[in-house]
């Protein structure tokens, strides 16, 4: 900063934020909240920089203009103002954040509403150009910041008699506004807050958030499945019929109300109505499961003893087995129902961008306006490359600031997605952690945010962090989770594919018979867990044990076809070092000083079944 240009350091953050995103009920819900955090964000930056003439320091701007609000926004804003201008600017920045959310509201009810204390929470500090330099001001600034957390406002809150807000009980609901009434009607049962109503009407009532919608849980459960199947439009006529069949019987159920965007990334098939709507309505019909007499009734307001209703749905249902009849007959894998949950967020960046070392390989930052600059600009960067990385895995992006990441992708692609976004991050920034969580696509999506954020507070709690979190939930309730370090060799997300072999050993077939014998054994390979140990029980030897767990992996291992003509030599061989390879692996998914952890092979034998 000159000294012929003395300037306050204004900090504008929106609190509540994380909360007010990972309270959703939908995909729309989940992108809704996202989008209305970037565009409060970006209002912020804007008044700042528009009306009291700021200095952006973060977010970066590109030729004087906000970046984009699909590209995330960071939920906290730092700007130079004119020296003397800051607490000015900051209150007004706050007055204009909470008039923008009141304007939303009202275009949702075509009336203005009651507030929900707690969102929007308009946090500021502002510190003098008197101080010192920038470098001081900010410290300042961090200290100012942590001390506003500990302050609480306790504004009196409207409250009537009106249920709790099944998403958000810290508030009443409120009456659905007049266009669920009108055109939404199965939302009319909803009990939600006036911030989520905003939030779930948000894309369809703002001039703001008028947008096209988002995928839900199924279409990108089930997006590499159909791509498969439109893939093979023309090759097979089946895949046809099957898929024909199976839009009469969707239409017959009755009107659906749940739209559906279809995924970009989906082939195109010419002139056929059949493959339009499997890329796009027929998203969760080629789920067998979709079609339950019961849930259907209930979900479409029909008599389940209605003979043609049961009819219909029997036929959904063998439409779907057929459907996936026939891609089994081209090697197609069969439809998971799951997907995956990715957030990423980098280690300790409050530090960092306080000039503290955050890793013993990286330099600490020197700090200052140009470094901040710097930092916001490579942030950008970042944000950029991990989307690229989500939207070639076949996933969407809720939001990616480049200092964290919220992204939904199809259970197969997650990993691979997760490693993607790892590379996206230069030296020049601290690492990165991930959680990464598999659920299936009818579950609560709320709760699988709620998971998945679980999972990376596990992976940042792992000495140095730079660690990923990696859990599945299936339907039935079952679950398991591990935390690798991402600085492993071979990499975490290698070591958990040991149940899906590659390359030379594609041919292998790794028996899931093999985790029940090492449980068994865990006692004498390694001990076992810490705290179920039995003292007295004799633990072999390291390198006995592991000869033991080759065994065990030989035991399970078995040659599908191909590769005819080989010998029994070098079948054997293959198989052998299939053994140790595996292993290897397994050693690496364990904590230090064990050599198999049983949670982390259940996640191995998940991803097999049903992320192959």
């Amino acid at each position: 900063m000159s000294g012929h240009d003395p300037r306050d350091l204004v900090v504008v953050a929106l609190s509540g934020v994380q909360r007010f995103i990972t309270e959703s009920r939908t995909t729309v819900d989940l992108r809704s909240a996202s989008q209305i955090v970037a565009h409060l964000a970006t209002e912020a930056v804007r008044h700042l920089h528009n009306t009291h003439k700021a200095r952006i320091v973060f977010p970066s701007l590109s030729e004087g203009r906000v970046r984009g609000t699909d590209d995330g926004m960071p939920n906290r804003v730092v700007a130079l103002v004119p020296a003397g201008q800051g607490p000015t600017a900051a209150s007004a920045t706050a007055e204009r954040l909470t008039g923008v959310w009141e304007g939303w509201v009202t275009e949702v009810f075509d009336q203005p509403m009651h507030a929900t204390p707690g969102w929007p929470v308009v946090q500021w500090v502002s510190v003098p150009a008197a101080v010192g330099p920038y470098p001081v001001q900010w410290h300042e600034a961090q200290r100012s910041l942590a001390e506003r957390k500990t302050v609480r406002d306790f504004a009196q809150p409207w409250d009537e008699p009106e249920e709790l807000c099944t998403l958000s009980p810290r508030w009443r609901s409120a009456p659905p506004p007049a266009v669920v009434e009108q055109h939404m009607k199965h939302m009319a049962n909803e009990k939600l807050a006036v911030a989520n109503w905003v939030k779930r009407l948000w894309h369809r009532k703002t001039r703001t958030g008028r947008s096209s919608g988002f995928a839900s849980t199924n279409a990108l459960a089930s997006s590499p499945y159909r791509a498969e199947v439109l893939r093979l439009w023309e090759v097979d006529p089946d895949i046809g019929d099957a898929v024909g069949d199976l839009q009469l019987c969707a239409e017959e159920l009755g009107d659906d109300p749940i739209g559906e965007r279809p995924l970009e990334h989906l082939p195109r098939v010419a002139d056929s109505e059949e493959a339009d709507w499997v890329r796009g309505r027929g998203s969760r019909w080629v789920f067998p499961a979709s079609w339950h007499l019961d849930a259907l009734a209930r979900e479409f307001k029909r008599d389940r003893a209605d003979a043609a209703f049961a009819r219909t749905v029997r036929d959904g249902w063998e439409a779907a087995r057929r459907l996936a009849k026939v891609m089994a007959r081209h090697g197609v894998d069969p439809l998971s129902p799951h997907l995956a949950v990715l957030v990423q967020d980098l280690d300790s960046m409050g530090r960092h961008l306080s000039g503290r070392r955050t890793h013993p390989d990286r330099e600490p930052l020197e700090v200052g306006e140009k470094s901040h600059t710097d930092i916001s600009r490579l942030l950008s960067g970042v944000a950029a490359g991990q989307r690229a990385a989500i939207t070639a895995a076949g996933g969407v992006v809720v939001y990616a600031g480049g200092d964290d990441l919220l992204a939904l992708v199809p259970a197969a692609a997650a990993l691979e997605a997760a490693r993607a976004c790892q590379e996206t991050i230069p030296p020049a920034l601290p690492t990165a952690s991930t959680g990464l969580l598999f659920f299936h696509h009818d579950s609560s999506l709320s709760q699988a945010l709620g998971r998945a954020r679980d999972l990376l507070d596990l992976a940042k709690e792992r000495p140095g962090k730079h660690a990923l979190g990696v859990g599945f939930v299936r339907h039935s309730g079952a679950h398991g989770h591990c935390v690798l370090p991402w600085s492993a060799d071979p990499a975490p997300d290698e070591s958990l594919r040991v149940f899906l072999p590659r390359g030379e050993h594609a041919r292998i077939r790794l028996s899931p018979g093999l985790l029940g014998d090492l449980a068994a054994e865990a006692a004498h390979l390694d001990g076992g867990d810490a705290e179920l140990r039995v003292r007295d029980q004799d633990v072999l030897p390291p390198p006995v044990a592991r000869a033991e767990i080759r065994r065990l992996v030989l035991r399970h291992t078995a040659l599908g076809p191909g590769a005819e003509g080989r010998s029994v030599e070098a079948d054997r061989a293959l198989l052998e070092g299939f053994a140790r390879h595996a292993a290897t692996h397994l050693e690496h998914l364990s904590p230090a000083g064990r050599l198999v952890d049983e949670d982390a092979v259940r996640i191995a034998l998940f991803l097999r079944q049903e992320a192959s």
